[in-house]
């Protein structure tokens, strides 16, 4: 049940009628001049009313009144020692009231019985505060002049003021028998509030007088039936010299003097004791249903008990307790950590007074509470509305504390809210609240852990580890929040942390920098073996035409559509369109997402600005620690924010698509190596904008859209090589994205085995469905054998069945039929290809069989590999040997590498390759490493070397990538 249909305020709490008079009970305008007091406490009926009878109010009461009603025994001294705060003024008024009405049964009943009273009490009551040096009080034209003059004017007029003759003097006592004679018949009680203040302002001797005079007045009460002395000092709370200033250090001693006299003499009473939550309660509500209290206890115990059982650690261990469960509802409708802050660590400050300065915090947040129309079960720290004027003056200025308000303004008004998105009361401004008023005391221990946070905040709604998560988001974005002394919690402070530093730095690092730090992370991201890297383009022209699949990373969406669309796109107004655009993705950011990774790139570069700066020196020894803290945390956010940025795919025909968060992997694998290429390739292949292994094209399609497309040779119209239409597949409309050749080799051998196409090979075979026809002109014959593999070179022709050239190089000679090949030439010679090139270990294997090998390049992305290609390539004897070395991304301690080594001996002094790879063993993850060791061999090229790339490819490690370049045939049929 809420709390605004469970509890009633008092109507002053939700009228904010509460000044600090209200709050403030003052023993001396009570006694001296009543209608100066509030009515709350000169009205003996309100006063009672707003009065919680604790037991150990109650004791006193029941103590005092009844040696009050005792004729037959002796008097008793009694000294209420409380805390500065603990309810002692509260106690004396709750005495006096009774003393002034004791004839009336009704009044006060809660603490006093109407059964046993006195008839009649005659009350001495003085606040020594008030009192001054020479002159103690005045009575019309009468000046008394010490304590014990105004204790015989109370008790026998001017008579017995007059009977003291001299001794009404600070400096001088009366006789303890002179003492005796001003008692009246009957019941008296004596009430002596702050005799240490009014001690104080006394001489030396004045004090020994006083102290006398006290032991006197003890004894003759203790002597006397029917007498009561109570006297009340602050019980060694030494803190109270510090209030004012006047006082000076004379109060420590007589503060000591006095508990010295006491303490043999009287008995010490607690009036609050541990009741100070229903005295709270009582003096705010008119209302509250004991049956709401029970309900919210059972909740935040259910709560407790699992948080403890689930999250073992993350919640004070006796909160699960039946005894917390009790505080709950004793404190209900506060938290009882609420209470404990207040009166505990608040309590501890000398210029918040334990009582009345909870009373009116309690009331504040109340007020805030129910204006807001907040829905919840207990009031906590978390509810304290800190851009409240009245709350700021309560806490902030009246405690000194006003330097505090720039932690309101930036951290809970600001950045908390902004983690709750603008919510007014969410979880990071919770934790906020609560964080702030338990740094107030400014103390080592001032501050939270996550156990006590989670304690002080947690609601029954919420699953346990919400505050604890929250105080890790809020303390990252935070200018005023620092760990506590051992790392166990935080707490806010004045001075701007470095996280506040850091935002101050960012206006001094270039925009260009950061972004040039996002491109190189994104760089390395997006960097791996399955796309051809092309990064940061700003015009098409930029990206090379290829076969091999690419990726372009652009900066731009206008840039990667026209990298996907155009060849070359310099003339606006006449565009080349891109003939390869079936081998070619482009991946971009939104500008907004952009501009959030340059934003981070700032932060990070700003805090390793901070770090280089501050790296030695005891008096940077704090900043040190907060940066060790918070700069993983920046790398990390300012990675995955590059990484997650550039989530735009763009394709050839203007197609644009998001890249969703389900082809994203985890940020921890985000952070560990470069995931891009993987990431998009999961898209495309989801998508269906990627041809896998083993797709191809139906036949009739590739007869239709393919073929057609493709260039003919010039002088045989409808016969095509199988480069021409590898090169149509990459240009085709409505195709996806090729990421090898093995689409176009399965598509046209598909075609041949339907019984739609023909293929001949350079030797001269020609393969259809019936199988291969091959041999010299006037020898040629069918032969068993199916085409199981295909060329894309231009030497390897491709017809339809039904075409002339189809039918012609399927067709064989008679049996018998011959004729002198030397003399007759053909009707098509066999076709002399010129240089080919091959990209994979099977088309290497196979063009080496027939071919020469011009020039052989070995690349590879990883460091380790790279040591092997010079051993690699030793068995081929190549004719020269140069080397390429390629290294850049963001070193560990931050900053831009690049390093470059192009067309270099292997043997170069310089050693490139050691050079290369502790430059990249130096990056932080994401860098980029690519090596690459080129072989040629001569102006002929060299043969027979099929066996050497044979063992070759098997020796090689996965990551070594072939490319080789073979001549035509040397003994090519004509």
């Amino acid at each position: 049940m809420a709390i605004s249909t469970a509890c009633k305020p008092r109507k002053e709490v939700l009228k904010g009628d509460l000044d600090d008079a209200i709050f403030a009970a003052d023993f001396g305008d009570l006694i001296a001049v009543p209608s100066k007091a509030p009515p709350v406490y000169r009205d003996p009926a309100a006063f009672f009313q707003n009065t919680h009878p604790a037991r150990h109010l109650r004791k006193v009461i029941e103590s005092v009144f009844g040696r009050l009603a005792q004729t037959k025994e002796g008097g008793a001294s009694i000294r209420l020692s409380t805390g500065f705060g603990g309810g002692k003024t509260h106690t004396l008024m709750a005495l006096w009231h009774l003393a002034q009405h004791i004839a009336d049964p009704g009044m006060g009943s809660e603490l006093l019985p109407g059964a046993g009273r006195p008839e009649q009490v005659t009350c001495v009551a003085v606040d020594a505060s008030k009192a001054g040096v020479p002159t103690f009080a005045r009575h019309g034209k009468r000046e008394i002049r010490s304590l014990w003059g105004e204790i015989a004017w109370q008790l026998a007029g001017e008579k017995g003021w007059r009977s003291l003759g001299d001794a009404d003097d600070s400096e001088r006592q009366p006789d303890e028998s002179l003492i005796q004679r001003l008692f009246p018949a009957g019941p008296v009680l004596f009430l002596l509030d702050e005799l240490v203040v009014y001690m104080a302002t006394l001489s030396e001797r004045g004090q020994g007088n006083l102290l006398a005079f006290l032991n006197k007045l003890s004894a003759v009460v203790n002597k006397r039936p029917q007498t009561v002395l109570v006297v009340t000092d602050p019980a060694g709370q030494l803190a109270y010299a510090k209030e004012s200033a006047k006082l000076g250090d004379g109060l420590t001693s007589a503060a000591i003097k006095l508990d010295d006299t006491f303490g043999r003499k009287m008995t010490d009473f607690d009036p609050i004791g541990d009741e100070s939550a229903r005295v709270i309660v009582r003096r705010l509500f008119e209302r509250v249903d004991p049956a709401a209290a029970q309900a919210a206890s059972a909740a935040y115990h259910l709560l407790y008990e699992r948080v403890a059982r689930e999250l073992p650690g993350s919640i004070s261990p006796q909160a699960s307790t039946s005894g917390y469960a009790q505080r709950i509802v004793e404190c209900y409708p506060f938290h009882p950590r609420l209470l404990d802050t207040a009166q505990g660590r608040l309590g501890a400050l000398q210029e918040f007074h334990k009582s009345r300065g909870t009373l009116r915090l309690f009331a504040r947040i109340l007020r805030t509470v129910f204006e807001s129309g907040v829905d919840i079960e207990l009031v906590t720290a978390g509810e304290i509305d800190w851009s409240s004027d009245r709350i700021q003056a309560d806490l902030l200025q009246r405690l000194n504390r006003d330097n505090f308000k720039s932690a309101v303004s930036a951290d809970i008004a600001m950045h908390a809210r902004e983690l709750d998105g603008g919510a007014k009361c969410g979880i990071h401004v919770r934790v906020a609240s609560a964080l702030l008023l338990e740094s107030i005391p400014m103390q080592s221990n001032s501050g939270l852990d996550p156990a006590d946070l989670t304690l002080a905040v947690l609601r029954p709604e919420e699953a346990g580890p919400e505050p604890s998560e929250a105080l890790d988001r809020l303390v990252g974005v935070s200018w005023h929040t620092y760990p506590m002394p051992g790392g166990r919690g935080w707490q806010f402070r004045y001075e701007p942390n470095i996280v506040k530093q850091i935002e101050e730095g960012m206006g001094q690092v270039p925009r260009e920098d950061a972004r040039a730090r996002v491109l190189a992370e994104a760089q390395g991201y997006f960097s791996g073996p399955t796309f051809t890297l092309v990064p940061w383009p700003h015009s098409a022209r930029q990206v090379p035409e290829s076969a091999e699949l690419q990726l372009a990373l652009c900066e731009e969406e206008r840039t990667a559509r026209a990298v996907c669309a155009f060849a070359d796109d310099n003339d606006p107004r006449a565009p080349i369109p891109r003939a390869f655009q079936n081998a070619i993705v482009a991946v971009t950011a939104t500008a907004s997402s952009c501009e959030n990774a340059i934003d981070r790139a700032q932060r990070l570069l700003a805090a390793e600005a901070i770090d280089r700066e501050h790296r030695s020196g005891d008096s940077n020894k704090l900043i040190r620690e907060q940066l060790k803290r918070i700069l993983p945390e920046l790398l990390r956010r300012f990675r995955i924010q590059t990484c997650r940025a550039f989530d735009r795919v763009v394709l050839s025909g203007g197609s644009s698509y998001p890249l969703e968060e389900e082809f994203q992997v985890p940020e921890e694998q985000m952070l560990q190596r470069a995931h891009g290429q993987a990431c998009l390739k999961k898209f495309l292949d989801k998508k269906g904008l990627l041809y896998q292994p083993g797709d191809m094209l139906d036949t009739p399609r590739f007869l239709r859209d393919v073929l057609p497309g493709a260039t003919p040779l010039s002088d045989k119209p409808g016969v095509y090589t199988t480069r021409a239409i590898h090169t149509r597949f990459l240009s085709a409309p409505g195709l996806r994205l090729l990421p090898d050749a093995a689409i176009v080799r399965q598509t046209v051998m598909k075609a041949v085995a339907d019984g739609k196409g023909v293929v001949r090979l350079s030797d001269g075979r020609a393969y259809d469905a019936a199988g291969c026809v091959e041999g010299a002109e006037g020898k040629r014959r069918r032969m068993p054998g199916a085409l199981t593999s295909l060329p894309l070179d231009d030497s390897t022709y491709v017809t339809r069945a039904d075409s002339e050239f189809g039918l012609a190089w399927v067709r064989e000679d008679a049996p018998g039929y011959q004729e002198d090949r030397e003399t007759k030439k053909t009707d098509l010679p066999p076709p002399v290809a010129t240089q080919v090139e091959a990209g994979s270990w099977e088309e290497l294997l196979a063009l080496a069989e027939e071919r020469p090998l011009m020039r052989l390049e070995l690349g590879v992305r990883m460091a380790a590999a790279a040591k092997t290609l010079a051993a690699l390539a030793q068995p081929l004897g190549a004719e020269n040997l140069t080397l390429n070395v390629s290294v850049s991304g963001t070193p560990k301690d931050g900053g831009w590498l690049s390093f470059q080594a192009t067309d270099v001996k292997p043997t170069h002094p310089t050693k490139p390759l050691a050079i290369g790879e502790t430059l990249f063993n130096s990056l932080a993850e994401g860098g980029s490493y690519e090596a690459g060791l080129t072989l040629t061999f001569g102006e002929k090229g060299r043969t027979g070397l099929a066996p050497a790339l044979q063992k070759l490819a098997e020796a090689a490690s996965e990551d070594v990538r072939p490319v080789g370049t073979f001549d035509k045939p040397h003994q090519a049929s004509r």
